[in-house]
């Protein structure tokens, strides 16, 4: 049976960038093994494909709880001597979305999963810097899905919690992440570190997400109407 981990689930968080090299390995990554394999019409060697396997995807495995809100903003004009105040309308706050998520471990493979994702998650939050290809770049627009509910919503990470709690079990992997020795094998594999780490076998991942839309993407696509058509769930208005 496959692991919840590595095939699409109903809530996930995409980079389309592919700026993080996807560390993040999922089931439609593992055609990037067959590459003298050309397969139906070159479906697994083409530009295309392989552009569409860079890109990074933290699975939720199992489903998570998530708490959309959605708010506006009124100022208030008070009168003297009045027993109401009128409300007038400022602006829509940008939804904010809170997932908490178990990550359960059963193998050394899940642990390896989270691990990478808590990196991940955390290297979302961080600009490029010095030592970077491109110092100064901010963050990369995260892509938020949830039950085709909520489709491509173009998000930042907020804020992210991951408690090591003391009453649980944990187990103990070799380090997966290659880039501490940043060395490659005979074979062109990357060698891990050989430190040991401890993966707690339950535990959550909090997140905070807020929405952030470009101003061109506002100003050439939305309309009320055609948010309540339905016809803007896809380019992630919601």
């Amino acid at each position: 049976m496959a692991s919840p981990y590595l095939t699409k689930q109903p809530v996930y968080l995409e980079d389309p960038s592919g700026r993080f090299d996807n560390i993040l390995p999922y089931a439609e990554e593992r055609l990037d093994k067959f590459n003298d394999y050309e397969g139906p019409q070159g479906r697994y060697t083409t530009k295309e494909a392989k552009k569409k396997l860079r890109k990074t995807r933290l699975n939720f495995p199992y489903t998570p709880t998530t708490s959309i809100i959605n708010s506006a903003d009124y100022g208030e004009y008070i009168l003297t001597h009045s027993n109401f105040q009128q409300r007038a309308f400022n602006s829509h706050m940008n939804m904010e979305v809170n997932i908490t998520a178990p990550m359960i471990v059963r193998s050394v493979e899940e642990a390896e999963y989270v691990y990478r994702a808590s990196v991940w998650i955390r290297s979302t939050m961080k600009m490029s810097w010095l030592n970077d290809e491109n110092p100064g770049m901010p963050p990369p627009i995260l892509r938020f899905n949830a039950h085709g509910i909520y489709e491509n919503v173009p998000c930042v990470v907020r804020d992210f919690t991951w408690n090591l709690d003391s009453d649980i079990d944990y187990l103990e992997i070799e380090d997966p992440t290659p880039f501490v020795l940043n060395l490659k094998d005979k074979r062109g594999q990357w060698l891990k570190s050989g430190k040991i780490i401890r993966v707690p076998v339950t535990n959550m991942f909090v997140l905070t997400l807020q929405v952030t839309y470009s101003p061109k993407s506002i100003r050439d696509n939305f309309s009320v109407k055609d948010y309540l058509e339905g016809n803007l769930k896809n380019q992630g208005y919601v």
